[in-house]
């Protein structure tokens, strides 16, 4: 996969709250995902997703991360302290996601659309 994630950092503050990936190659990032599991009363997996969010199409280059941030913002590219590169984008939620005492789990799908039809 040419993504990985590498921190899931929840704080119960959708300001705060944040996903990162990183490219482990070139990458047009408009093909993936990310969806959070949630979990039913007996604490198993649950196959409701509450929340998905899809990347724009953009070329993200190997090394470079992607930060997907819960609450909201203008999606930017920064640099980090140590000169990485970091696209950052914004889900634009006033209430956090990953804020249970459960155990929770972000999970980075690869979409395609297959078909479109307007209304």
């Amino acid at each position: 996969m040419s993504l990985t994630i590498t921190n899931l950092q929840k704080d119960g503050d959708a300001k705060k709250e944040y996903i990162l990936l990183k490219a482990t190659e070139n990458v047009n990032i408009g093909g993936y995902a990310i969806i959070d599991k949630t979990f039913n009363k007996d604490g198993k997996v649950s196959n409701v997703h509450k929340h998905f969010y899809r990347f724009p199409s953009k070329t993200v280059k190997k090394g470079e991360y992607v930060s997907l941030r819960t609450g909201k913002g203008t999606n930017t590219v920064d640099t980090l302290e140590d000169g990485s590169t970091v696209h950052r984008f914004f889900w634009g939620s006033d209430a956090a996601f990953w804020n249970d005492n459960d155990v929770e789990q972000a999970e980075l799908l690869k979409v395609e659309t297959v078909a479109k039809k307007a209304a």
